[in-house]
């Protein structure tokens, strides 16, 4: 596997991003039937997220070429010790390649005074919970039942700053 580099989406890619989102989800909406799924997303709810100040999407690039992206940032302008990452995917040609990993090390390095990162993801995904474990994440809260198919969980991983000194 090569390279993996964060690059961030442009207003105009937007559209290439949704398509990629859609393409990624669909099996997952397909299985679980919810109605929350990425892959059923408007391009207009995508454009809305694109816009926050606080908030950037970011195509996960391997060796140039665009396999997935990532929706990172801060709910509240204020506060820039605590991100979330909001979806995550990587096409499915690509995955099961050690893609997701390396792209969640690469935003923890875009990122380093966050000190408290947190996702969600499906309970009965057993291979999304196996990368967030890997990248250190650990369950909390409560679990949400979607339908009788689907429950969201979430993850929080909480690093030390780095120091402010020397």
């Amino acid at each position: 596997m090569g390279k993996i580099d964060l690059i961030p989406v442009k207003e105009n890619e937007l559209e290439l991003l949704h398509k990629m989102q859609v393409e990624s989800f669909m099996p997952l909406y397909e299985k679980y039937h919810d109605e929350c799924s990425p892959a059923i997303e408007t391009l207009e709810r995508i454009k809305k997220r694109a816009a926050i100040p606080n908030r950037q999407y970011y195509f996960i690039m391997q060796d140039g070429d665009r396999v997935g992206a990532i929706n990172l940032g801060h709910n509240d302008p204020e506060e820039k010790h605590i991100s979330f990452i909001s979806p995550i995917f990587i096409l499915p040609q690509y995955q099961d390649q050690g893609i997701g990993y390396k792209a969640i090390q690469a935003a923890f390095k875009l990122y380093p005074e966050v000190n408290k990162w947190i996702l969600e993801t499906i309970l009965q995904e057993p291979r999304n919970c196996h990368l967030y474990e890997k990248c250190g994440f650990v369950r909390f809260g409560v679990e949400e039942v979607v339908n009788d198919k689907m429950t969201l969980i979430t993850y929080r991983l909480e690093r030390n700053a780095p120091s402010k000194e020397g």
